[in-house]
């Protein structure tokens, strides 16, 4: 699908990147300008980012009609206060992202988080934070380096799930870290039970706000 890609289009963006210490984190901005080679975009300060520039990041592109992804480089973060400011190069290649059917709900399930450091296999637990078809947001005590590939067992109701998953980052929202997975190798039979899973909840969300 094209994109014509300028500030008109986009109604806000998402920087994933890696800090010094290896963490994945996103943050949302504003676009401030595109031009021909730029693609500028401005953040309110809130901590201390801890960036390595230059860097690639992933650009999540929020427009009207969907959700867009691209590669691109960062080059530098100044700040304006009491912005931040992210000069990249601008991104090509775009991808469409129908997430629409990827509707993300609020559930608080166990789940357990299995992944490799070095030739230790290492098992936390946690608590799910929200859920769609797509991926999962789970919350930990603590930040943790997850590698890039993790193995998931999600205890949903009556179902035990077991997929692997792509971490994506953590982010920390109200003193609360949570990080997203998504998920790479999955039943079908896995994937209709969580999407059966996530449109009750949708349905018994709008009825409460309903009363």
């Amino acid at each position: 699908m094209n994109f014509n890609l300028n500030t008109e289009n986009i109604n806000y963006v998402k920087i994933t990147y890696k800090d010094r210490d290896g963490f994945a984190h996103c943050i949302k901005a504003a676009v401030r300008l595109i031009s021909d080679y730029e693609f500028l975009a401005s953040a309110k300060i809130e901590e201390n980012l801890n960036i390595e520039t230059p860097q690639e990041v992933t650009l999540g592109i929020a427009s009207p009609n969907g959700l867009y992804t691209a590669k691109t480089v960062l080059k530098n973060v100044g700040e304006e206060p009491p912005f931040l400011l992210f000069s990249m190069k601008k991104p090509e290649n775009l991808e469409y992202r129908q997430n629409r059917e990827y509707f993300r709900v609020k559930i608080n399930e166990n789940a357990s988080v299995i992944y490799n450091v070095g030739e230790k296999e290492e098992k936390i637990s946690a608590i799910t934070y929200d859920l769609s078809a797509n991926g999962v947001r789970i919350e930990l005590d603590e930040e943790i380096a997850f590698p890039e590939t993790v193995r998931l067992v999600l205890y949903l109701r009556k179902r035990e799930i077991d997929v692997q998953a792509q971490y994506v980052r953590n982010d920390k929202e109200d003193k609360i870290i949570k990080s997203s997975f998504k998920f790479i190798d999955i039943s079908d039979q896995d994937l209709d039970y969580i999407s059966r899973i996530c449109l009750a909840k949708q349905l018994e969300d709008r009825r409460k706000n309903l009363m």
